[in-house]
């Protein structure tokens, strides 16, 4: 069971691994669409496609930064509550 105070975190933690699979669904399809153009045009595409990595690698940044918050509140939790107990 999640502590109270680690619940938004988890939460955040939730949304950025679905918006990472959105981008890589997204970069997929670009992907796959790209294959099938002319070199200028995919050109253009290789440009989405590097700014969707890019748009990646910065939820990835986040969700790092958000587990180890999520980490510090389980051990919080967990010290809190056993130096309460054996008070």
């Amino acid at each position: 069971m999640l502590q109270p105070d680690c619940e938004p975190i988890m939460q955040t933690i939730q949304s950025l691994e679905q918006q990472t699979l959105e981008i890589d669904n997204r970069i997929g399809t670009h992907v796959a669409e790209a294959m099938r153009l002319n070199p200028l045009q995919f050109i253009v595409s290789q440009r989405m496609i590097d700014h969707l990595i890019g748009a990646k690698h910065a939820l990835q940044d986040e969700w790092d930064n958000a587990m180890n918050e999520f980490a510090i509140c389980r051990w919080d939790y967990a010290v809190y509550h056993h130096f309460d107990r054996s008070l």
